[in-house]
């Protein structure tokens, strides 16, 4: 090869590597989000609202998975009922495992049985949150960590966990006296302050908050790309754009799979589109390890002579 054709080679490539907003710089990701599961292992014959359970969305994840191959899995929180029921939750957590989620906040309603039963579970799963506080042996701890960096498609990203400090304001004392939440806005500047100084550019918030909250804390707090709510048991069906942030949540008794998928350019969204995918009683097919699950734990609940406190 001549002189004149290695000097065009070179002067190519250099063109490539340093072409502003060209096409190598934006990169396709999805978000696949849910929340408020409510306890509902199993699907629930239910002609108003019908959802299909934990046994019918690891089924619908695998799908979703092969339609997406750059698809990250979230959750915001409250898979676990209202009222205390331990062996129902280790069913839950068991069931979650499966799911394969990359990032998870906890919701009130993990707190349910108590804080010991919830850190007990906590470690089998993804769980963030910065800004919550647990008592444990007479003092203040904080369990979760506040924040994961991961890459995914090229984008490097911040995935933050918190929860509003009025998420437990309809708890009876012995579960209040146990929690404490920390001041989300400062927490929350705190991440991203820390994640920027990382070279991260992208900021997803899992948020335990509620729509409105969130909507709050996007015209508040700089630097968040997209919002990922729970504990109000909204459903947008299309993203609320606060300022620079996209807001999106999944309804309520986790009926709806949330699919947000973003086209990145040097960390700013440029596009998205949002959809859902709503298992029911019929469609598609059961997981069948959560199908044992279930008969596993009706089996220990006759054991035990009691009524099952979840779906």
């Amino acid at each position: 090869m001549g002189k004149a054709a290695i000097s065009l080679v070179g002067i190519l490539a250099a063109v490539v590597l340093v072409a502003p907003g060209g096409a190598h710089a934006r990169e396709a990701v999805t978000l696949v989000y849910t929340n408020s599961l409510n306890g509902y292992l199993d699907y629930c014959h239910c002609k108003a609202e019908p959802n299909g359970g934990l046994v019918k969305r690891i089924t619908e994840f695998a799908s979703i998975r092969g339609a997406h191959r750059n698809a990250l899995f979230f959750d915001t929180g409250d898979a676990f009922t209202y009222d205390p029921d331990p062996l129902g939750s280790k069913y839950i957590v068991r069931a979650m495992k499966l799911a394969g989620y990359d990032a998870m906040a906890p919701g009130d309603q993990e707190f349910a049985s108590g804080a010991d039963v919830f850190i007990g579970f906590a470690g089998e799963l993804p769980f963030l949150c910065g800004n919550l506080q647990v008592q444990r042996g007479g003092r203040w701890t904080t369990p979760l960590p506040g924040m994961r960096i991961m890459e995914k498609a090229g984008v490097k990203m911040a995935i933050i966990g918190t929860i509003s400090q009025d998420a437990f304001k309809f708890y009876p004392e012995s579960v209040k006296r146990s929690v404490r939440v920390l001041d989300q806005v400062s927490n929350l500047k705190n991440s991203i302050r820390e994640a920027e100084g990382k070279g991260v550019k992208f900021i997803v918030l899992l948020s335990h908050s509620g729509h409105e909250r969130d909507l709050e804390l996007a015209g508040t707090i700089r630097g968040i790309d997209v919002i990922i709510g729970g504990h109000s048991q909204t459903l947008t069906k299309q993203p609320v754009k606060a300022g620079d942030t996209l807001v999106v949540q999944a309804g309520s008794n986790g009926a709806h799979i949330g699919i947000l998928e973003l086209t990145v350019d040097n960390g700013t969204v440029v596009s998205y589109r949002n959809s859902f995918r709503r298992p029911d009683e019929f469609r598609p097919a059961d997981d069948p390890r959560v199908r044992r699950l279930i008969v596993e734990y009706r089996e220990e609940l006759k054991k035990s002579s009691g009524a099952p406190r979840f779906k």
